[in-house]
């Protein structure tokens, strides 16, 4: 059985007067791959923040596993601010320096693949290859939180594909507990353990993978369905509607001739916030 290895009670935030985190409440388990999504404002950059020690929540507590010193948790955004008149030689001595990760042990083999030149300057770099720059840095910690905020959806599929078998490489060798925020699901849905999605600072939706995929189901139709069916939301074509449910059970809607359709990560995250908006112009 896993461990937790982040607990976070009561955690709160507002910034000019806006609540952003509204006393949430969760646990992450060591070893486990989470997604967080959710529409924009939704808090969980925000949330990823606090948990980095980027940001100081205005209540509640982080508690860490005893067993995870700081210098073990990584934390890697898409606004990433480096020493941009560093060289990469230079970034990567800083680096080992501040984290005590001797020279040597320092892992080139993302950034041979790229062949960047050590003596150019991080300000140099396109986004793709600052992100691919840092997740080198950050692999050398060894960390056993890795914390990903949108970095993926800005780069191109070559470097995506090289994130993504790095960050499978990390969690295989060290078991690395991995929280990210990510819009781009195509290349990530295979990754997540656990999906939690976020409206206006809170978790709306908390499952396991095997959970949200049992749940949530697709019903597509010229007509309307009954009013005793869960939909949360609805997207309406010229030629079809189509009808995302939630929760979803066994037996729901016997005799009816609906046929409940499988989802993929991305149209269950885009019900959620589909649904978000649609209750807003409600």
């Amino acid at each position: 059985m896993s461990k937790d290895i982040i607990t976070i009670h009561g955690l709160s935030l507002a910034f000019g007067g806006k609540k952003i985190l509204d006393n949430l409440d969760t646990r992450f388990e060591k070893g486990k791959t989470v997604l967080i999504a959710g529409n924009n404002g939704a808090g969980k950059s925000s949330f990823l923040k606090c948990l980095a020690g980027v940001l100081f929540p205005d209540a509640g507590e982080i508690r860490l596993d005893a067993s995870v010193p700081r210098e073990k948790i990584a934390f890697i955004s898409d606004r990433m601010s480096l020493f941009e008149n560093f060289t990469l030689a230079q970034g990567i001595a800083f680096h080992c320096r501040v984290f005590n990760v001797k020279k040597d042990d320092f892992d080139r083999s993302l950034l041979c693949k790229l062949k960047l030149d050590m003596d150019q300057k991080i300000k140099d770099l396109s986004i793709g290859e600052r992100a691919v720059y840092q997740f080198s840095l950050l692999m050398a910690q060894k960390p056993e939180i890795l914390l990903l905020d949108e970095i993926i959806h800005n780069i191109d599929p070559y470097l995506r594909e090289l994130l993504l078998e790095a960050l499978i490489g990390l969690i295989d060798e060290l078991n690395t507990s991995v929280i990210m925020v990510n819009h781009t699901f195509s290349e990530m849905g295979r990754l997540p353990e656990r999906v939690l999605i976020m409206e206006n600072g809170r978790f709306v939706f908390d499952e396991t993978s095997d959970e949200m995929h049992a749940k949530i189901k697709k019903i597509v139709t010229e007509k309307e369905i009954a009013d005793d069916i869960p939909v949360i939301f609805e997207n309406r074509t010229p030629l079809y509607r189509e009808y995302y449910v939630y929760p979803y059970s066994e037996g729901m809607g016997a005799g009816s001739g609906y046929e409940f359709l499988d989802v993929d990560l991305t149209g269950i995250v885009k019900s959620f916030i589909g649904g978000y908006y649609a209750k807003k112009r409600i």
